[in-house]
C-alpha cells in the first residue's frame, strides 16, 4: 500500500511539473507572438498615416471653421482624404484634428461627412477619444492608440501623424494632426492569431502526462517481474 501511494505521489508530482513547465513556455510564446503582431500592426498604421499626412496641404485648412462642412475648402480636403483612405480597405475613417496646448483636440475635417453628415464629426466638435496624450504627441511624430477604444462613433484603433504647416517651404511647425481609424475588431483579429500555440501547448501537456503514466506503469510491471 505504501509503495502504491508513493508511486501515485511521484506521478502526480511529475505531471504537475510538466503542466507548469509547458504551460509557462506556452504562455511566453503566445504573449511574445501577440506583442510582435501588435508592434507590426501599429507600425503599419503609423507608416500609412505618415504618408497620408504629407499629402494634406495645411493652407487648405486655414479657412475651415465651425459650419464650413459644405464649403468648397472643406469638401476639397474631405475628398482628398477619402481618395487616400480608399487605397486601404482596413481604414474606416480619416479625419483632421486641431490640437491645443491643453491637449484638447477638435475636429476640423471628417472625410465621412460628405456621405454621412449625421454619422460624422462636425467642425469644432471636441474629440472624446481617450488618446489625448497620443494625439498631443503626434504634433511631433506619428503615434497610435495604446489599445482599442470606444466612442459614440464606434470602437477603433487609431493612428496619428503631424500635418506640416508647409509642404514646399516647411518651418517645422505642425498645423494639425491627421488621424485614421481601424475597427477594433479588425485590429484584434490581426493581433490575436496565437491559437495554434495554445493548442500545441495543450496537446504537448496531454502527451507528456500520458507518457509519464505509461512509463510509470511499465516500470512497475518490470519491478514486479523482477
Amino acid at each position: 500500500m505504501t509503495c502504491s501511494c508513493s508511486k501515485s505521489t511521484r506521478l502526480w508530482a511529475a505531471s504537475l511539473l510538466v503542466i507548469i513547465i509547458i504551460g509557462a513556455l506556452t504562455v511566453f510564446a503566445y504573449t511574445s507572438e501577440q506583442n510582435a503582431l501588435k508592434s507590426v500592426t501599429q507600425a503599419g498604421m503609423k507608416s500609412t498615416v505618415s504618408v497620408m499626412a504629407t499629402q494634406v496641404h495645411a493652407g487648405d485648412l486655414a479657412n475651415i471653421t465651425t459650419g464650413s462642412e459644405t464649403s468648397p475648402e472643406y469638401l476639397t480636403v474631405a475628398t482628398n482624404l477619402q481618395t487616400m483612405r480608399s487605397m486601404d480597405d482596413h481604414i474606416l475613417n480619416a479625419y483632421i484634428l486641431k490640437v491645443y496646448p491643453n491637449k484638447t483636440a477638435i475636429f476640423l475635417v471628417d472625410d465621412l461627412y460628405p456621405d454621412d453628415p449625421a454619422g460624422s464629426a462636425k467642425t469644432g466638435e471636441v474629440s472624446t477619444a481617450p488618446d489625448k496624450m497620443e494625439i498631443f504627441a503626434a504634433l511631433s511624430g506619428p503615434t497610435t492608440s495604446r489599445e482599442p477604444y470606444t466612442t459614440q462613433y464606434g470602437s477603433f484603433m487609431s493612428a496619428y501623424a503631424p500635418i506640416d504647416d508647409s509642404l514646399g517651404d516647411s518651418s517645422g511647425n505642425t498645423a494639425a494632426v491627421l488621424a485614421i481609424d481601424m475597427s477594433a475588431k479588425d485590429y484584434n483579429d490581426a493581433t490575436t492569431k496565437g491559437g495554434l500555440i495554445l493548442l500545441t501547448g495543450l496537446v504537448s501537456i496531454i502527451l507528456a502526462i500520458g507518457a509519464i503514466y505509461v512509463f510509470g506503469a511499465r516500470r512497475e510491471e518490470e519491478k514486479k517481474a523482477d
